[in-house]
């Protein structure tokens, strides 16, 4: 009865060690896969908010199109380097956690 007691705990540790690795790589992707939706969110963002303000305003009844303001092409300008230096935070942070996570592992 003690070897079956003893195989028994080193089953169960076992199965609890690998419940734990499972549960700390679900962790790392759940983590990684919100750093890339927030990423493609804010590349999405600045996507929009080029095309809003920069898109040619057409006067349909006429047929021409009229300048973009300078206001405009200023906030876009603004607007989309700021969105962009997000992203390329974001994208630098997730870098630096995928070196981490190798250099723990390895």
């Amino acid at each position: 009865m003690e070897i079956r007691d003893q195989k028994k705990s080193q089953l169960e540790n076992i199965a609890k060690s690998a419940s734990d690795a499972i549960q700390n790589q679900l962790g790392d992707y759940k983590e990684k896969g919100k750093n890339l939706l927030i990423v493609g969110g804010i590349i999405a963002a600045a996507y929009a908010i080029t095309r809003v303000f920069s898109e040619d305003s057409e006067d349909e009844s006429a047929g021409k199109k009229s300048e973009p303001s300078f206001v405009g092409t200023a906030i876009t300008g603004m607007v989309t380097s700021v969105l962009l230096t997000l992203a390329k935070n974001k994208i630098l942070e997730l870098i630096e956690q995928l070196n981490q996570n190798e250099e723990t592992k390895g």
